[in-house]
């Protein structure tokens, strides 16, 4: 192994006993409203699974996405636009960061009362998040792929008072596990299985996180001009309103340099959105480091 991928490779475990060092333990005190089920559906989201091999492209993903409370012209409303940014290292190490720009929703009287929402529609500025990830052991004829992946959410989110955004800090720290069960150059797709386990936090008031340990599962069939993942994930807190889970499905379409999705995601708690839509495209940008 080369100086700077093994350098690469111990980085993670130095941040995350760094990570433990610095932040804050279990809460008690805080304010237990700053939960998922208690705002809005972009606020406090569970994290799409990830693959602990990065891949040789920069991968640029736009998507429209929008949350519904239930089918049909009634109930709550969300729509966001949505950027994610993979820049990869060599095979070893990738840097991350995605947003939302703005959530543009509304909901219904219902909603409005149980959430305590100043509001029952606007458009409200959304957050960012950034972090990366760390392939820690290559995989093997049995092992998996192991990575490490750190995440920590911006507050430019608003809109509190509304319930859309939390206007505080969360972090995400997940172990990532990637595995062939077919490989590529069959006869038929590659099928390969993602998972993850691990911890995430927000912060609850001044000085006060709420803690959830968090997971998920990803099965994917992967061809040579087309894709579909079916993912579960969620996490699960220690107080009350705080365990979205959802299933997902997710199509691509990948002819060339331009691939094409469209993900249809179903909450399985009530601290999840019940319905959600995501079409996008995903840009490959060849690097010249990798």
């Amino acid at each position: 192994m080369s100086g700077l991928a093994h350098k690469i490779r111990m980085g993670p475990a130095l941040l995350l006993a760094l990570l433990a060092l610095l932040l804050p333990g279990r809460s008690w005190g805080g304010d237990p409203s700053v939960a998922p089920g208690r705002m809005g559906p972009n606020a406090l989201p569970t994290i799409p699974n990830a693959d602990p091999v990065p891949d040789d492209d920069i991968l640029v993903d736009l998507q429209a996405a929008a949350q519904l409370s239930e089918l049909g012209l009634g109930g709550d409303r969300a729509f966001t636009p949505y950027a994610h940014l993979v820049i990869p290292f060599r095979g070893v190490a990738a840097f991350e960061a995605d947003g939302v720009p703005f959530e543009s929703w509304r909901v219904s009287p219902q909603t409005q009362l149980r959430l305590g929402a100043r509001g029952s529609s606007g458009r409200t500025p959304g957050d960012v998040r950034f972090g990366a990830r760390f392939l820690l052991c290559s995989e093997g004829a049995v092992r998996p792929a192991i990575g490490f992946r750190f995440l920590t959410k911006s507050t430019t989110g608003k809109g509190f008072i509304d319930r859309r955004f939390t206007n505080s800090p969360a972090y995400v720290l997940d172990l990532i596990f990637g595995k062939d069960l077919v490989g590529p150059g069959g006869p038929g797709p590659r099928i390969r299985l993602l998972a993850k386990a691990g911890f995430t936090a927000w912060e609850q008031g001044a000085n006060d996180q709420d803690d959830a340990l968090d997971g998920g599962a990803t099965l994917q069939l992967l061809g040579a001009w087309a894709g579909l993942d079916l993912e579960w994930r969620g996490y699960f807190g220690w107080e009350k309103r705080d365990k979205p889970q959802l299933l997902g499905l997710r199509g691509m379409l990948t002819p060339g340099v331009i691939d094409f999705t469209l993900t249809v995601n179903r909450g399985l708690s009530a601290d999840a959105p019940a319905w959600e839509a995501r079409v996008g495209v995903v840009l490959h940008i060849p690097t010249f480091w990798n």
